[in-house]
């Protein structure tokens, strides 16, 4: 039998655009698309290779499919950091969820974990749009599954170039993880704002735009 679709405020082809802060400095855009897959979903996301991000040598770019139940079931990332390097994590899901980390230098690290309900940087931003209830959730990371809880932070209002949003908080932190999310309480639930921090640091990106594409 198929397994239960979970239904989601998104739609097939959904692009968020969001202005990207690193260090306090805004340093160019960063795009995430949802794409129907299968009985799941595909996530990108790329911070676009244009104005400081490109001077200074910022990059990144996430690549997520999820299940019907929205967990990961393959994840990569590619990040360059100024100042220190790429570094590239791969995760892949079945039985057991596997981990590849590839170092600056190129060393190659690897481990594997039981748990197969686990979110990646992409996946928990859709995942929680749709489960914001409080609960334990794991996280994709090196050089291990980060567990932790998921708290609510309340409601406030957030102004966007997108107009004024009541929005619900939610912050999942652990093992030098921090991930806050400021979702919109309209039925689209978008994420206005994410902060993202590990650490080599953290960036801020803002939600100044939605399209929607093939």
């Amino acid at each position: 039998m198929p397994p239960e679709i979970t239904p989601v405020p998104w739609s097939d082809g959904e692009r968020l655009i969001y202005s990207i802060s690193w260090k306090g400095l805004v340093i160019g855009q960063q795009v995430i698309e949802a794409h129907k897959a299968g009985f799941g979903w595909h996530y990108t996301g790329e911070v676009k290779n244009s104005g400081l991000a490109s001077i200074i040598g910022f990059s990144m770019k996430v690549d997520s499919y999820v299940r019907a139940d929205l967990f990961t079931r393959h994840f990569r990332r590619e990040l360059t950091v100024p100042g220190e390097g790429r570094r590239v994590l791969t995760a892949v899901v079945g039985k057991e969820t596997k981990v590849s980390f590839v170092w600056v230098d190129g060393s190659v690290h690897r481990f594997s974990s039981p748990q197969t309900s686990v979110l990646d940087d992409a996946s928990v931003l859709y995942y929680v749009r749709v489960h914001p209830d409080p609960q334990k959730l794991w996280f994709i990371n090196y050089p291990s599954l980060v567990n932790a809880p998921l708290h609510s932070l309340g409601q406030k209002t957030i102004l966007t170039r997108l107009g004024r949003f009541s929005a619900e908080g939610y912050l999942f932190s652990g093992d030098g993880t921090r991930i806050e999310v400021w979702y919109a309480t309209s039925k689209e639930r978008w994420p206005l704002r994410i902060f993202f921090g590990q650490k080599w640091g953290g960036f801020t990106a803002s939600l100044i735009g939605v399209e929607h594409v093939r």
